[in-house]
């Protein structure tokens, strides 16, 4: 059964209250003078109890993210919204007094709904990020295995210089591979606060970048080209990975077949912002596509043109949007398209 609080200083809408929900739910009543210390599901507070403990509730908030911790407000006031600066922080719904029965339990019942759905993915989330942190141990482990067998064959020389050059290839792709799995790690944990801001040498890390490629490069036969002098910005490494690559990686593949991928990279600062293009020659994208290919599992072109599973774009959207910058696309179809990326300086 939900547990629900209440911080009221009307005694008649404390008894109001109390009639209408003690047959439903477990209640509470909060002593006025203690501290808020007493676990809840939903409370409901009036205006006198908000300007009181609105700290405290926003404290109690605060600690059940990515959960949600509902609060109901009772006021007579209908402007309350447009006269009280920042309520969102401290509250998610109101109700207007006098208030029906009916009204009031129905609030309620969307309320703690909510509470129970954010609970479950919450439990959800923290399952998932102990299986990912178990399979990363065991890649980890699979990884090692092959850059210490590559080391053994290595050292017992007999090699000819094509397979050095095999074996060197081989030890790029474990170096890879063991940043790939540092960045799912560090992937599945943002959205809570962990995105980090680093100096980061724009060119640099964009030849990085298409350094990982060199397989795709290869086999499409690809050129690309590099202008600009953007010099430094302010960015997570790992998100600014995962939007260039998958920008990339997009430029080499969806280009018709017999042609070969011709792609510009440039990197300009205007204002104060820094704006990272790629152009490409490949297929376009309609104008009323431009938009639904942010989203996530969105696809345009069938499986059997491009393969794929539409998560690529969704990825660079959300990378870009934790560091709080923008992501667009200007294309005509059959003629390119130009990706952009927005960022603070």
């Amino acid at each position: 059964m939900a547990r629900i609080i209440l911080i009221l200083e009307s005694n008649e809408n404390r008894h109001l209250v109390s009639t209408f929900l003690a047959a439903y739910h477990s209640l509470g009543e909060h002593a006025p003078g203690e501290p808020l210390e007493e676990a809840f599901d939903l409370c409901i507070v009036d205006g006198p109890s908000l300007d009181r403990f609105g700290a405290e509730l926003e404290t109690r908030r605060d600690a059940e993210q990515p959960g949600i911790l509902p609060v109901l407000l009772l006021t007579p006031r209908r402007d309350v919204w447009s006269k009280m600066a920042n309520l969102w922080q401290f509250v998610d719904e109101s109700i207007t007094t006098p208030v029906t029965k009916a009204e009031l339990q129905s609030r309620v019942e969307i309320l703690l709904r909510a509470r129970r759905i954010s609970l479950e993915l919450k439990l959800r989330n923290e399952d998932l990020e102990a299986f990912i942190q178990a399979m990363s141990h065991d890649l980890r482990a699979s990884v090692r295995a092959v850059t210490m067998f590559t080391e053994a064959i290595f050292e017992d020389g007999g090699l000819s210089e094509q397979g050095k050059q095999d074996l060197e290839r081989i030890r790029w792709a474990a170096q890879e591979m063991r940043e790939l799995i540092d960045s799912l790690l560090n992937f599945s944990r943002l959205g809570r606060g962990e995105v980090r801001y680093e100096p980061i040498d724009l060119r640099t890390y964009i030849e990085t970048c298409i350094r990982n490629l060199q397989g795709e490069i290869r086999n499409r036969h690809a050129n690309i080209h590099l202008k600009g002098k953007a010099g430094t910005v302010q960015a997570d490494p790992t998100l600014l990975k995962i939007a260039l690559t998958n920008l990339l990686s997009n430029a080499i593949k969806f280009v018709p077949e017999g042609v070969q991928p011709e792609i510009t990279v440039s990197a300009s600062v205007k204002h104060d912002i820094c704006r990272i293009e790629i152009n490409d020659n490949g297929v376009g994208i309609s104008q009323e596509d431009q938009q639904r290919i942010f989203l996530p599992f969105v696809r345009i072109y069938s499986e059997e043109q491009f393969p794929g599973i539409g998560l690529g774009l969704p990825s660079v959207r959300k990378a870009v949007e934790l560091m709080g910058g923008r992501v667009g696309v200007e294309s005509t179809p059959g003629r390119g398209s130009r990706f952009w990326i927005e960022l603070a300086m």
